[in-house]
Formats: C-alpha cells, sequence, structure tokens
C-alpha cells in the first residue's frame, strides 16, 4: 500500500507541480531534467493505460530517468512522513491546488481517484488538504476536521440518539456568543443538533431538520456553519460535532428520543395543577409560578424539545413568555425540580420506558483538551462554590456569574442543572415548618399533646405554630375535625384556645377598613393579611 502511495503522489508530482514548487526537494540540474521528463510526450503505447485521454497520463508511466523517479519519490515522501493526517493534509495542500488549477473537478469525494487505490490515511489526507475549499457542510459529511475523514454515508439512525436541542452541556460549550453576551443565532442548540446529524451523512440538511424533531431552515443551519468557521475562538466546534456523532455511533445512547417526541409532543398535560399548587403554598412565599411553566418543565426534561414545539396548550406562544420560561428554570427550588423529577419518572413508568430520564454522552477529557471551543467546561465550577455565589431571598443572574467569574450563560446552566435554595432564612424556617406538619398531626392526634406542648417540643411560638397549621390547610396536612378531648373541652387545633383577632384589611371599595376574622376561617378579603401575619408569627 506504501508503494501506491508513493505512486500516487508521484504521478501527481510529475504531472503537476513546477520547479517553483520543488526547489526544497532537489538541486536545479535535477529539477531541470524533471522537467525535461514531463515535457516530452508521451508513447503511443502507454503503459498501463486506458485508450481514453488521461489528465494525470504521466501516473501510469515509468520515469525514463533517475532525476524525475528521485524528485517524484522525494515529494511524495515529505507528505507521507508527517506525524498526522492533518499535517500530512497540509503537506499536499499546494499538490492538489496544482491539480485543480488545471480545471480537474476536485472536493473531498473525488480526491481518491486521483492515482488509482491508495491508503485510508492518505485519502484522509488529501481529503484534509481541501478543507479550506469546501463549504462547512461538506466539511461536516466529510469529517475533514479528525483524522479519521473517509465518505460520507447515510447516518439517519443517530436522529434517534439525538435531543431536538442538543444536550445543554454541549450547547454552553459549543454556542458562539456576541461580545454582548449574546448568542450569534437564536436557537442555536437545535441547529448544533442538526449540525451533529450530518456528520458523516449524506441526508439532506432539510431532511436532518425533520428527523431530529426542528422547524430550524436550512439556511439557519448554513449561517451557523459558516459562523463556527470564521472565527477564531470556534476553530475546533466542527472536531467535538465529529466526536459526539462518533461517540453515539460506537456507544448508541441508552434514550430513544424519537420515541420520546412521538409520544410526547402532542400532550398537552403532564402535571396535575392542584400537587404543584400544594407545593408552591408550602416553598414560595412570595409570587407562585405559572403551573405552564412547569408543564413546560417536564415535557422539554421528557423529549429534549424546547417547550417551543410543544402542545399548544402549553407551548409559550409570545417572546415574553418563552423568557418567563427560561427565568423559571434558573430560579427553580430544589423542592420544585424534586415534584417535577418525580413526576417525569412516573409518566415514563406508565408507558413502560426504562430509560433514564435525562442523559448527556461524556467525551474522553484528553481528546477535548487541546480544542478551542467558545464556551466554558460546566465542571469548572463546583457546587460549593455554586452555593456560596449564590445570594439567599431575591438575586441577578449577572451578578451570580460576576461572583463566579465566568458567563451569564454558564451560570444559567449551573443553576438549572442543580437548583439552589435561596429562599431567605424566615422561609426557609416555614419550609422547614411545613415538612413538620404530619409529625404534629400524630402528636395531636395520637399523643393528645396540646398546641402549646407541640410548640414547646419544636422551639417555637404558639402564633407561629398556629400560623403554619393556616398556611398549610391542604388535605395532606389537614389535622382531624373537630372532637370532644378525653374529659372534656374541645381539642381541636381550630378552635382550641384560638381568639378572634383583628387585622386591618382593604374593603372591597379599595379603602382600608377593619374586619374581624377568626383564625378557623378567614374571609377572602383578609387573605393579603394572613401571609403578612404568616411572615412575622416566624
Amino acid at each position: 500500500m506504501v508503494l501506491r502511495d508513493v505512486r500516487c503522489l508521484g504521478g501527481l508530482v510529475l504531472n503537476h507541480a513546477t520547479s517553483s514548487d520543488l526547489t526544497d526537494v532537489a538541486e536545479p540540474e535535477v529539477l531541470r531534467q524533471a522537467d525535461a521528463h514531463r515535457s516530452r510526450p508521451l508513447s503511443a503505447r502507454p503503459q498501463r493505460i486506458t485508450s481514453h485521454q488521461r489528465l494525470d497520463a504521466h501516473s501510469y508511466f515509468a520515469p525514463d530517468t533517475a532525476a524525475a523517479t528521485a524528485v517524484a519519490i522525494t515529494a511524495a515522501a515529505k507528505i507521507l512522513t508527517s506525524d498526522s493526517v492533518s499535517t500530512a493534509g497540509q503537506a499536499a495542500q499546494w499538490l492538489t491546488e496544482r491539480v485543480a488549477s488545471t480545471g480537474r473537478p476536485l472536493h473531498p469525494g473525488n480526491v481518491a481517484s486521483l492515482g488509482g487505490t491508495i491508503s485510508p490515511g492518505l485519502q484522509a489526507a488529501l481529503r484534509c488538504s481541501r478543507e479550506a475549499k469546501v463549504m462547512p457542510v461538506a466539511r461536516l459529511r466529510h469529517r475533514t476536521a479528525v483524522a479519521s475523514t473517509r465518505s460520507p454515508s447515510n447516518q439517519d439512525a443517530r436522529a434517534r440518539m439525538l435531543p431536538t436541542a442538543l444536550w445543554p452541556e454541549w450547547a454552553l460549550r459549543l454556542t458562539p456568543w456576541h461580545p454582548s453576551g449574546k448568542p450569534v443565532a437564536r436557537r442555536t442548540d437545535e441547529l448544533l443538533t442538526v449540525a451533529c446529524l450530518m456528520v458523516g451523512n449524506t441526508t439532506k440538511i432539510h431532511a436532518a431538520t425533520g428527523l431530529t424533531g426542528t422547524t430550524v431552515s436550512s439556511h439557519n443551519v448554513s449561517s451557523l456553519l459558516a459562523e463556527l468557521i470564521r472565527r477564531r475562538d470556534c476553530a475546533d466546534v466542527l472536531h467535538a460535532l465529529i466526536l459526539l456523532a462518533d461517540h453515539l455511533d460506537q456507544h448508541g445512547s441508552p434514550i430513544d428520543y424519537a420515541r420520546r417526541r412521538a409520544l410526547f409532543t402532542t400532550r398537552s398535560c403532564f402535571i396535575d395543577p392542584t400537587h404543584w399548587r400544594a407545593l408552591e403554598r408550602r416553598v414560595r412565599a412570595n409570587h407562585t409560578p405559572d403551573i405552564a411553566h412547569a408543564q413546560r418543565w417536564v415535557f422539554h426534561a421528557l423529549t429534549g424539545t424546547p417547550p417551543r414545539l410543544a402542545h399548544p396548550a402549553i407551548a409559550p406562544a409570545t417572546p415574553a413568555q418563552r423568557q418567563q420560561y427560561l427565568r423559571f428554570r434558573w430560579r427553580i427550588l430544589p423542592a420544585e425540580a424534586e415534584l417535577l423529577t418525580h413526576t417525569a419518572r412516573t409518566i415514563l413508568d406508565g408507558h413502560g420506558i426504562d430509560e433514564p430520564l435525562q442523559w448527556a454522552p461524556r467525551l474522553d477529557a484528553a481528546s477535548l483538551r487541546p480544542l478551542r471551543l467558545p464556551g466554558p467546561a460546566p465542571a469548572t465550577i463546583t457546587m460549593a462554590r455554586l452555593h456560596w455565589a449564590v445570594p439567599v431571598g431575591d438575586f441577578s443572574i449577572a451578578r451570580v456569574a460576576q461572583r463566579l467569574h465566568t458567563t451569564t450563560a454558564h451560570a444559567i446552566y449551573l443553576l438549572s442543572q442543580h437548583p439552589v435554595g435561596w429562599s431567605p432564612p424566615r422561609f426557609r424556617r416555614t419550609q422547614h415548618t411545613a415538612t413538620r406538619i404530619s409529625q404534629w398531626r400524630t402528636w395531636y392526634e395520637q399523643d393528645h399533646l396540646s398546641l402549646q406542648d407541640i410548640a414547646d417540643r419544636e422551639g417555637t411560638s404558639l402564633a407561629s405554630l398556629r400560623l403554619a397549621l393556616l398556611k398549610n390547610d391542604s388535605p395532606s396536612v389537614a389535622l382531624a375535625p373537630t372532637r370532644a378531648a378525653p374529659g372534656g373541652g374541645d381539642r381541636n387545633p381550630w378552635s382550641q384556645g384560638l381568639r378572634t383577632t383583628t387585622v386591618r384589611t382593604p374593603t372591597p371599595g379599595g379603602t382600608p377598613g377593619w374586619a374581624r376574622c377568626g383564625f378557623g376561617r378567614w374571609p377572602s378579603t383578609g387573605t393579603a393579611a394572613l401571609r403578612s401575619m404568616s411572615t412575622l408569627g416566624e
């Protein structure tokens, strides 16, 4: 095979190289003799050549001078002794450009036909030598960014292993950004998924978008790829996409995304609103997120598809709604994420799908370390450091990113994947109290403890205990109805020793007024007052 490689390259040198190309290969006198060999007409009966005219006819003749033979072999050896396929491609670039300048069509798909049968390594090198002359999508098809360059084939089966939007950690690493902090293209994560499917694939871009479940256009994909090869900080993004595609082809994916897209894209409800509201009463002290965001979160986790492509009943219809959902993802509390994750897992179990809820491929760190990628590696910031950077109470994502010395996109990714309990200490006590109500119920009903005894055990005040009971008055935590205690008297916490309290609350007309409200039954106009008292009671 080495001899065939030498013959191929030597023939190209004899046919297309000029003396100026070979000054570092041989002495001027030797080059003059090689030029004389090239200028002589071919014999009437060429060796091993077909009857039709060949553009590289000298490739099929044994040189009749030692000078021509020496020049051809020396030039070929300089290419074949390169350290890697990429360096061999660079060494052969001048030669393939000479071939192309003669008018012969030359692209990565036909370089293997230059001189008959050649080794896969030389084929890869010749393809790499034409990388700068082909469109970005052709670079993906022929895998010119890596040593395993080869002719494309049908790789549509990879679409089942790809989410509609590239895995968040890979989208973070591979997305190019403007200096303003915004991505250079909308829906970049979906465009990158299509690009990953195009690796080594003969499928048209338009067909690839349909296979991944996205609605982006072929023009959008081509524009992003063109941007990637223009930017110096994105020099190895195509290389990383090829590594991802190779990993999927070799190891597969534990998730069949195509099946999940078929099952859940037309579904309009994923979580029971009553369960969500019951949780929100316990974990949120202020505005409760829209239930639609919870539906979108579950859909997104199940399918890997952005909610804009979900059922119209839950898909965000406006840019403002899409921004609100993105904010919901990085401000989600651990208890909320736990409920939504459990809900999604239950849905998968109901369909008999034995797959992990979410997954992302892991590549060898050594193969990624030398690559120049536009985004940071997610693992560069530990969870302990993230918890340190997030303040209690309301916070700005830009401020968190500044404290972590990273980008806003990186901070958003970390908070979306690893929720942090950012509630203020006062409301954290309220959240802890909500988890204790079932124990209070046991003490009250089975051990016959009074509310004051329970408050003493918990190290809190009786008022705080009463307000916690009222705030969490739901079927899952409500205490027993009114009943007579042993020895007489009423032991219902709603009526035991409760005194009517006067609170300041607005009247329906909007002017402040006084309302007498018992703890057992609050009128609707007293809700705001109750919330304010519940926080003071803590």
